[in-house]
């Protein structure tokens, strides 16, 4: 899992925001540190780090990141350079990214464009058979 690998989490930030299972919060977010959302958020977010929407997590809005990891629910307009869309993730709406994966079980529904002017997409198979 992604979120657990230090290598992957590159943004050398050590502060996590974490916005609890039950919250329900409105309005417009910035953030520096990595934040944790198993809550819910219904706004604009805006972070200079990596947004991990955990399995109980609910983001509807705007979201801009380094870093996007999906286990949970995102609906609306995504700017990241990397999203990872996890086997429990969904991810509905239009996203603007450099870099995309998406586990078997992962959703993504929406449109999709990348970043860096490429327009054509190069599938990477993973065959463990």
């Amino acid at each position: 899992m992604a979120i657990f690998n230090k290598s992957n989490v590159d943004s050398g930030i050590s502060e996590t925001t974490v916005i609890s299972s039950g919250a329900r919060i409105e309005g417009q977010f910035y953030f520096n540190s990595i934040l944790h959302l198993d809550g819910e958020i219904n706004g604009v977010v805006q972070s200079q780090s990596v947004v991990i929407i955990g399995k109980t997590g609910v983001l509807k809005g705007q979201l801009s990141a380094d870093k996007v990891v999906v286990n949970g629910v995102f609906e609306g307009e995504l700017n990241a350079d990397s999203l990872e869309v996890l086997a429990g993730g969904l991810v509905n709406g239009n996203i603007s990214i450099n870099q995309i994966a998406i586990e078997n079980g992962g959703k993504f529904i929406g449109n999709s464009s990348f970043r860096d002017g490429v327009g054509s997409i190069n599938l990477i198979e993973n065959n463990n058979n």
